[in-house]
């Protein structure tokens, strides 16, 4: 591990990281214990890309910081509300997709104020911004310059754009069922000067068929827990990875939100849905809350994303 920078050069060093920060502090002096608890595990190389996409997300929400860091403080509050119904039944609050569409995806000013606060979380939650430095170093060390990379639900765009400015990939193409989506990843990615390169089509992944060039690099971040069947979804897409591609999958243990609906407990169940779903892990990364040990994570059963690349087996 890379040493850490004193956080005293935050400011100095990071100004993209430090700008984001004081929004959310002026917002929400309390919640400066966390950040600065969030930053002290961070290497250079970690806070050199904190920097860089703390630039990426105040460009994505320039005229509407405040807004933003507002939203984000009520995502926490509702975070709280699930871990605290987690710690007592040991489950998510939901079960099927009928039930997160009814109480979350089907109110307007619910998913609005849960974007807004997840695009800070990028940035501001350590397991986050390290499952970003892991994707940026290590997919960049395997995927082509030039290739082709889908991303299926994929939100606020970050990954692609990082894709095709980072990891230098030559076309990428966004998936989801909703049109609404779909538009947003469009304007973020327009935003960020990457909208060149990029397309964008309504489709359900469940019923995804071999159609034309396959794909370099498949992603599937903060997806797999939100569905009914993980391993359908996985067995439809494997035959859309071209020959000596990967799959890219971010994954959460343990962590309870509005609309999650599958439980993973321990890295070996999250890869364990790569393998049924027909994939050969190849990498995999645990990142933690706050930088803790994996161990204390799992004992004290809080959040960890696990990172997996795999390759179809």
């Amino acid at each position: 591990m890379g040493q850490t920078a004193p956080l005293s050069d935050v400011e100095k060093r990071y100004p993209a990281l430090d700008r984001l920060v004081k929004t959310v502090v002026d917002v929400w002096p309390e919640h400066r214990s966390f950040i600065d608890k969030s930053l002290a595990p961070r290497t250079e190389a970690v806070l050199q890309a904190s920097d860089r996409m703390a630039a990426a997300v105040l460009e994505l929400t320039a005229g509407s910081e405040r807004e933003h860091a507002e939203n984000y403080h009520w995502l926490c509050e509702r975070i709280k509300e699930e871990e605290l119904a987690f710690a007592r039944t040991e489950r998510y609050r939901y079960s099927t997709f009928a039930e997160t569409n009814a109480h979350v995806y089907s109110d307007p000013e619910f998913m609005h104020r849960y974007m807004d606060g997840l695009l800070y979380s990028h940035v501001l939650w350590f397991m986050h911004l390290s499952s970003l430095h892991f994707f940026i170093q290590r997919l960049g060390a395997r995927v082509k310059a030039g290739g082709r990379v889908l991303e299926v639900g994929s939100g606020h765009g970050l990954l692609l754009y990082l894709c095709l400015s980072e990891l230098k990939m030559g076309e990428a193409t966004a998936w989801d069922l909703s049109q609404a989506s779909l538009d947003q990843t469009r304007a973020a990615l327009a935003r960020l000067g990457a909208l060149d390169n990029a397309k964008f089509a309504v489709q359900d992944m469940h019923k995804a068929e071999p159609d034309g060039e396959p794909f370099d690099l498949i992603i599937l971040s903060h997806l797999l827990e939100h569905l009914e069947d993980p391993v359908d979804a996985l067995k439809r897409l494997k035959p859309l990875v071209a020959k000596g591609g990967y799959i890219y999958v971010n994954v959460p243990l343990n962590a309870p939100m509005p609309d999650h609906l599958i439980l993973l407990r321990t890295p070996d169940e999250a890869a364990r849905l790569l393998v049924d779903g027909g994939f050969r892990v190849v990498e995999a990364s645990a990142h933690t809350t706050q930088g803790v040990t994996l161990s204390r994570a799992l004992k004290q059963r809080t959040a960890v994303t696990c990172s997996i690349i795999a390759e179809p087996a």
